[in-house]
């Protein structure tokens, strides 16, 4: 640990019992210990912790457990997580701290740690909500964001005298979900949600007297980027990977993207959803496998859906698994390979299983101790394991440094928590990431954008939620890029669209500010606010 690190970490009354863990298996960050004397201190203990993806959250939360317990201030917590982070949440608690969590109402003790699908079904919810607690912590707690839900009531209505939740992203969509948050951890800090719309809302989306709203999240908020955390990450070396598709991969794609644009044409007029459009496109990208539950159910097609479903159900094995397998013969050690649908996933598994290659499944569907079982066969014996979009979030893997996208997701968000797998805290080799394109498609374009054009895969984007937001005033940016996709025929109009949105991402991104609160984008000519302690 470093000296200023030591020293600072002194002020915690709970060092003389961390100091013990340090020889083993604790290892702090000076951003960590700033957190958690924040939360513990002028905050009062009631926050949301907001790092950025990879900064090691749940230590932090440790930290803010120790603290207050040394304090004589906490005698029981409860921890409330998803289901497939239960176990690293044990895992974390033991190995880092020497405690013993809990697994159920029935046990004693003074931690728990619960899943939050468990912890709401009777009657352990009613249970929880009679008992009050010193501590509770959520983690991935932006899916407390709806009030209406059941994982929001069963917060609400547990009594805390110090909460804490934690969450990479406290706003994803509308300014709306950051109100239900911090409501959850000091009401009345907004006042009433009329009195919140009308001094900062200016609609769900666009924020007003944003330096304001910044000074009063400064008041409940704790929010660290990786470019100020002073912490080198290993670098990141991307390779983009195109593949030509084979004949009648090429007659699926070309006859699917005419009917598309079609529909989509059509749709537009009678104020359609095009919901439908975009699925149907996503999946063309991923595998025919993907795209066949999704083109059955397709009845607008009309005589070409025949056509189409013949021509997806012909492709036996297509370029991009066998670029896969190409790969593989040129990589040595483990490697993580994502796609965003189940059925994609199968083919893969199956294709390279049949080769030989050592591979298993990470998916949604998985149960807890099937999840620990595929994350420890891959730390140990395993080569490859492919997951859904399950395993972009929450699970560490950094003992894994190679990773293949097979499909990119429309959401650079999604792209950046893939990442955010294997490069983070404890990563100590650079990070191989290969993208997986098919030449002369939307994925092309798509990878231009994210590549060439916002540079997303070479650094970190620091506030890319926020930017992110920014960027989707104008519209969702899956709607957005398909209307790039499927407005334009000409290669040159699609690909002066993409500059055009490439350079409102890059205006974003100029007009954030350094600020460790700051996941509001300042307001035209508005000069930097400052935290309030």
């Amino acid at each position: 640990m470093e000296s200023e690190t030591l020293a600072l970490a002194r002020r915690l009354t709970a060092w003389p019992e961390l100091a013990v863990r340090l020889g083993h298996s604790l290892d702090l960050h000076r951003y960590q210990v700033e957190s958690a004397l924040r939360v513990t201190g002028p905050l009062g203990g009631r926050a949301i912790l907001a790092d950025e993806v990879g900064l090691g959250k749940t230590i932090e939360a440790g930290l803010v457990i120790a603290e207050l317990r040394a304090r004589g201030l906490v005698e029981s917590v409860l921890v409330l997580v998803p289901a497939g982070l239960k176990r690293q949440w044990d895992s974390e608690m033991r190995q880092k701290f020497g405690w013993l969590p809990m697994q159920s109402a029935r046990d004693r003790g003074w931690i728990w740690v619960l899943s939050i699908d468990t912890a709401k079904r009777s009657p352990l919810l009613e249970q929880l909500q009679v008992v009050p607690w010193d501590l509770l912590i959520v983690d991935e707690a932006h899916r407390l964001k709806n009030p209406r839900t059941l994982n929001y009531r069963l917060v609400a209505g547990i009594t805390a005298k110090h909460l804490l939740l934690l969450t990479a992203t406290p706003l994803e969509n509308r300014l709306t979900e950051l109100y239900a948050l911090v409501n959850l951890v000091k009401p009345g800090l907004f006042g009433s949600y009329l009195r919140f719309y009308g001094q900062f809302m200016l609609n769900p989306r666009t924020p007003k007297n944003a330096a304001a709203l910044r000074q009063l999240l400064s008041r409940v908020m704790v929010r660290r980027q990786r470019r100020e955390v002073g912490r080198e990450f290993p670098p990141r070396q991307v390779s983009l990977w195109p593949i030509r598709l084979g004949v009648q991969e090429r007659q699926l794609y070309d006859t699917l993207t005419f009917a598309l644009r079609r529909e989509y044409r059509q749709r537009l007029g009678g104020r359609e959803t095009i919901l439908p459009l975009i699925t149907l496109q996503r999946e063309l990208c991923s595998s025919p496998q993907a795209l066949l539950p999704t083109l059955r159910a397709a009845t607008w097609l009309g005589p070409l859906q025949e056509r189409l479903l013949g021509l997806a159900t012909s492709v036996s094995r297509t370029a991009k698994v066998e670029a896969v397998g190409e790969l593989l013969e040129r990589m040595a050690g483990k490697v993580l390979i994502f796609t965003e649908y189940r059925a994609t996933q199968a083919a893969l598994i199956a294709e390279l299983a049949a080769q030989g290659i050592p591979v298993r499944g990470f998916h949604g569907g998985l149960s807890a101790g099937q999840r620990d079982a595929a994350v420890a066969w891959f730390r140990g014996p395993g080569r490859v394991l492919v997951s859904t979009e399950a395993g972009g979030q929450g699970i560490n893997l950094q003992f894994c440094h190679q990773l293949i996208n097979f499909d990119l997701p429309w959401n650079p968000m999604r792209i950046e928590q893939r990442i955010g797998r294997v490069h983070r805290l404890g990563q100590t080799r650079p990070v191989a990431i290969y993208n997986l394109f098919s030449v002369a498609t939307i994925e092309e374009n798509i990878l231009e954008l994210l590549h060439e054009k916002i540079d997303l895969f070479r650094h970190v984007i620091g506030e890319l939620d926020v930017i992110l937001r920014q960027v989707e005033h104008r519209g969702t940016l899956s709607s957005r890029l398909l209307d790039i996709f499927l407005g334009e025929e000409r290669p040159e109009m699609v690909r002066a669209r993409i500059t055009e949105l490439a350079n409102e991402f890059l205006a974003a991104r100029a007009r954030m500010e350094p600020s460790a609160t700051a996941i509001l984008p300042p307001e035209s000519g508005e000069a930097g606010a400052q935290p309030v302690h």
